[in-house]
């Protein structure tokens, strides 16, 4: 089991001089080619599914798959919900699978990028997921750039909770126009003042000096997606003028061409090597089944399949509820008996599932004799 608490492996690279690479991925070659290069590399990494990529591809279908190659991966892996517009996306990323979340509403007034921010840290921290967030505002290529201020961080770390933050230092989001000025001494202010892993947004088009410096002043998870895949996009305009190619050759070596590229960075970022120290360190991460057995009240089949839309219409829209199984009731002499199957994020969210209204409203008024038990479920659920 390779899935790890992203907190544990964010903090051991922080501790430890090096950064970790986190790769929004939007296919399968890029989910293949960035572990083989981590396997490779004995690295640690994170994997990511980003928000704003759900209009071109459907998360609810790659979701899974990036689940499974995390399971069957040798080294330490982590999943992150990057970019995130607010609680209820949030919440939805962790649905998905992710075990840590970033919100991003550094576009916004600063009050309401602690509110928002500050209601994503309660949620998620009850589901025993960590939050990174942006202050500052890390622009788009053309965009006017928010430096972040010492002040401005300190103070919104304390009041939102936010366990590691994503900074405003020179770089920028897309494909960097220009040479970057870094101000790597705000960032060694910053660091020095929060004593948090800190995060770089728009690393691409930086060099090797550069992110050496970075991480040495504090950084300890790096995104990196533009210019990995404008290298595949390349490839595959190169092999799109063989006009005799066919669908899947517009695919060729572009898995390998990620894995390579991929490789190389963690290599320049000091986690290579890293993934027997980074298991030894880390918490495994341990989705968990919930089962509910219980007796209904007396009713017709109707009312029945009533109650069980409503379960799992309530039970579902609970934070850290990934999904609800629900049997076929069974009849045992002159008794029913239904078993319903909470398949949670992790251990962390039972304590706050028995306490949410919805659940004991249910439990009050149709499960009658109920009992309930959570087992480790992991090799099924992540």
């Amino acid at each position: 089991m390779a899935l790890v608490r992203m907190q544990d492996m964010l903090r051991h690279a922080y501790e430890n001089g090096y950064a970790v690479g986190a790769f929004d991925v939007v296919s399968l070659d890029m989910i293949q080619g960035i572990i083989t290069a981590a396997e490779r590399c004995r690295a640690p990494v994170i994997i990511g599914i980003s928000e704003p990529h759900f209009e071109h591809v459907d998360m609810g279908l790659l979701a899974p798959a990036v689940e499974a190659a995390a399971a069957r991966a040798e080294v330490p892996v982590a999943i992150h919900f990057d970019h995130g517009s607010g609680l209820e996306s949030a919440v939805e990323g962790i649905r998905l699978g992710c075990n840590g979340v970033m919100v991003d509403c550094s576009h916004l007034e600063l009050k309401e990028n602690i509110d928002i921010t500050k209601a994503v840290v309660a949620m998620a921290h009850e589901c025993g997921v960590p939050v990174e967030a942006e202050l500052g505002y890390v622009p788009d290529s053309g965009d006017e750039m928010v430096y972040t201020t010492v002040e401005e961080a300190r103070g919104f770390v304390r009041l939102t909770g936010v366990d590691f933050l994503a900074v405003s230092i020179g770089t920028v989001h897309g494909r960097l126009g220009g040479k970057p000025k870094l101000d790597y001494t705000r960032l060694r202010h910053i660091n020095e003042a929060l004593g948090i892993p800190l995060v770089l947004h728009g690393g691409s088009g930086l060099s090797d000096d550069q992110f050496h410096r970075l991480i040495t002043n504090g950084i300890a998870k790096i995104n990196y997606f533009t210019a990995l895949t404008d290298s595949a996009a390349r490839l595959m305009r190169d092999n799109a003028r063989d006009k005799t190619g066919g669908y899947l050759d517009l695919f060729d070596g572009v898995s390998a061409l990620l894995e390579q590229e991929a490789e190389r960075l963690m290599r320049v970022w000091g986690g290579a090597g890293r993934a027997a120290e980074v298991l030894e360190r880390c918490a495994p991460w341990r989705p968990v089944d919930h089962l509910i057995t219980f007796q209904p009240p007396e009713m017709d089949a109707e009312e029945l399949e009533f109650i069980t839309r409503r379960g799992r219409r309530l039970l579902g829209a609970i934070p850290g509820v990934r999904e609800v199984l629900l049997s076929e009731p069974v009849q045992s002499g002159t008794r029913r008996r239904c078993a319903w199957t909470l398949r949670l994020a992790s251990e962390a969210v039972i304590p706050q599932l028995e306490q949410n209204p919805d659940y004991q409203g249910l439990r009050k008024r149709y499960w009658r004799e109920s009992d309930s038990a959570s087992v480790s479920n992991y090799r099924r659920s992540a």
